[in-house]
């Protein structure tokens, strides 16, 4: 015995263990473990297993090692960062003892066979080839250890007669053998996901479960149906299971018999299935119930079915002990878990629990440093949501993604950017520069394949810092080549984002030595129909808080200049859907007809003053600033009120901002009159700039 066994050996493990110990044992393997750090997530590792040799080949071990962070730039992100929510939540799964009748656990015994013994078995001549359903099953298991254990990979054409023999033949297994056919197939997922022959042998396995389990009179027990939820994931998690939507209805109708564990995993494979085939009220009622016995993570991994199934919680009081929980048990969530609550917080919130969440992320900043990039985005979003600035988790989030800005996602870079121009952060702030120079280093080197597969997610990077009145021009003029626009939509002008609408109208008021493309003018109205009109005049329509301070803002000033024909209600910069109320002052300060004036615009086009015809008139947009538009508890605008600020005096208009905190505070209609008069004739004019 070496030395290595020997150590091995003082470690009180047995002799059973080292025998298992091949003399081909250092091959690649995927792993899941927990990092030393305090991540607290799971994280997939490719693990190299070297280990001492033995004259028989035999059973092989799975060792857990500590998380490393990956550096390199060739390797934009860790490898941590790659988990998939899915992946994680499933992780959970496996590496808990509370889901072990209920999940397919991998399997560490299995013989060792060669690539010599698996070429013979792919070789037979299937058609002509008669065995029983025994001899079948124990092809599959040769084939499937060897796949697991093998470092050389068999070409994939060579498996195609065998797994098109299997699909016909599958149908005349028994249950039980069915059920071992299918745990036996899940270690050919990784090389053979892509490859038809695969695809077909997954689609009938599942045909055969839905016959066989769903709609038949054969019962099994929940957690039988869950295992078998759970190895059809494991082999085609990226694909509709018919047997999982009618298991996840079946279950799903019932929450009441489900326990606390069961209920998480029903919830998550409603994730998967993505369209729930239930009424998710009662699951919600149930996790109501169960929700003091499960760990935050697994409350997160349960949240997220609810998400990704475009499901809002319902009950208050069921968000607010949410809420609760994650604020208590802040120091040991893990960083996938929180990202899920919280998005799903984001997604379900009303106004009355602000107050909650503010504690909730004040909770949060010690942790920061903790929790990934793209965890923070979550939390960040969570404050855009409802317009709420704690500065210094914004500190802390800048800082995190200015250390970060080489390894981090473009779409972790976009999300950030969104809530910075949101939220109205000081376009001084480093962060921009840094983001923008990280884009023209890159551009067409390490993030090249990334820009090219995300082309959106650059563009709207482009016009959320157009919003702050960021012009990097160079970048821009890439975004704008017509085969850069043609790869953001497929050929299709309605897939470009609204963002695209934003930079355009802004390049021509705010940067008018602009010289290079602009969209074409059809695209730009067709944009701005979709983005913008349509919810304008859903305004008009619709009973809402906007509609309600239009109105009584338009009618107040109706009754103080006694005119109701020359105040007009329009959007003089069009990529801002919030209307302004508009009015022409002379030198006396009496009402001007606009009419005239404005039937000479189409709609889509910028309303430019001539200043040299105007000398002697005063345009004045009255800015309309309902909740939405202002930052959480204070008169401050958010980013794209901020932006119509600045831009309408490019155009000749003079901006009054009217808050919805002061016009409220006005009791009497002469209250509001006076307000409105004090605004309108204390302001100056503002000149073109």
């Amino acid at each position: 015995m070496n030395v290595f066994a020997q150590r091995l050996s003082h470690l009180r493990c047995t002799y059973s263990t080292l025998l298992r110990l091949s003399d081909k044992s250092g091959y690649l393997r995927h792993t899941f473990a927990p990092t030393k750090r305090k991540f607290g997530i799971l994280t997939r590792l490719r693990v190299q297993h070297v280990v001492c040799t033995c004259s028989t080949p035999c059973r092989r071990f799975v060792m857990p090692i500590p998380n490393r962070r990956v550096d390199e730039r060739n390797e934009r992100r860790g490898l941590m960062e790659n988990v998939k929510e899915n992946d994680y939540a499933h992780n959970l799964f496996l590496n808990s003892t509370n889901y072990a009748k209920s999940t397919l656990q991998q399997s560490l015994t299995y013989a060792y066979v060669t690539n010599e013994e698996a070429l013979k078995i792919l070789k037979i001549k299937w058609d002509e080839q008669l065995m029983t359903s025994e001899e079948m099953l124990s092809m599959v298991k040769r084939l499937s250890y060897n796949i697991r254990c093998s470092n050389e990979r068999i070409d994939s054409s060579m498996y195609e007669n065998f797994f098109n023999m299997l699909c016909k033949q599958c149908k005349n297994l028994s249950n039980d053998s069915l059920k071992i056919l299918m745990r036996h197939v899940v270690p050919f997922y990784n090389q053979f996901f892509n490859c038809s022959f695969y695809q077909n042998l997954c689609q009938q396995l599942d045909k055969e479960c839905v016959a066989r389990f769903a709609h038949s009179e054969i019962k099994i027990n929940i957690n039988e149906m869950l295992l078998l939820c759970d190895i059809i994931y494991q082999i085609m998690p990226k694909s509709d299971s018919s047997y999982m939507w009618n298991a996840m209805r079946k279950l799903g109708n019932k929450p009441g018999k489900l326990d606390h564990n069961q209920l998480v995993q029903v919830l998550f494979f409603l994730n998967v299935c993505r369209k729930p085939p239930i009424n998710m009220y009662e699951l919600e009622y149930r996790l109501e119930q169960c929700l003091d016995e499960l760990s935050i993570n697994e409350m997160g991994v349960a949240l997220l079915g609810f998400f990704k199934t475009g499901t809002r919680i319902r009950s208050t009081s069921l968000l607010r002990r949410i809420i609760k929980k994650t604020i208590a048990t802040v120091e040991s969530i893990d960083s996938m878990s929180l990202g899920a609550i919280l998005k799903l917080i984001r997604y379900s919130m009303q106004l009355t629990e602000i107050p909650l969440l503010q504690e909730l992320l004040s909770s949060l900043i010690p942790q920061v440093p903790r929790f990934k990039l793209m965890t923070l985005t979550h939390v960040a979003h969570a404050c855009a949501k409802v317009a709420l600035v704690n500065e210094e988790l914004m500190d802390k989030i800048i800082k995190r993604l200015n250390s970060e800005i080489k390894t981090a996602r473009l779409k972790d870079i976009e999300r950030l950017v969104y809530v910075f121009a949101n939220l109205n952060i000081d376009p001084n702030n480093s962060v921009y520069e840094n983001v923008i120079n990280e884009l023209r280093t890159t551009w067409d080197t390490s993030r090249a394949r990334e820009i090219s597969l995300f082309s959106q997610t650059a563009s709207r990077i482009l016009g959320y810092l157009a919003v702050l009145n960021i012009y990097p021009i160079d970048l821009i003029k890439r975004i704008m080549m017509p085969e850069f626009i043609s790869n953001t939509c497929n050929n299709n002008y309605r897939n470009l984002t609204r963002e695209y609408c934003v930079l355009d109208y802004s390049l021509r008021v705010e940067v008018p030595e602009y010289d290079g493309l602009l969209l074409k003018p059809t695209t730009v109205n067709m944009l701005e129909k979709k983005y913008f009109q349509e919810f304008f005049e859903s305004t008009l329509t619709e009973a809402s808080r906007m509609k309600m301070l239009l109105t009584e803002v338009k009618a107040t000033c109706e009754e103080m200049f006694n005119n109701t024909s020359d105040i007009v209600v329009s959007r003089p910069l069009p990529h801002y859907a919030t209307p302004d109320i508009i009015i022409c002052l002379d030198k006396w300060d009496k009402l001007m007809p606009l009419e005239e004036f404005l039937s000479q615009f189409n709609q889509g086009d910028i309303i430019h003053i001539d200043e040299t015809n105007s000398k002697d008139l005063r345009w004045i947009a009255l800015v309309l600033a309902h909740p939405g538009l202002l930052t959480r508890n204070t008169n401050l605008p958010v980013g794209h009120l901020a932006a119509k600020l600045r831009q309408l005096p490019k155009i000749g208009f003079t901006p009054i901002l009217m808050s919805y905190i002061d016009w409220t505070a006005c009791r009497t209609s002469q209250q509001k009159c006076d307000y409105i008069r004090k605004l309108i004739f204390d302001t100056p004019k503002l000149s073109n700039m």
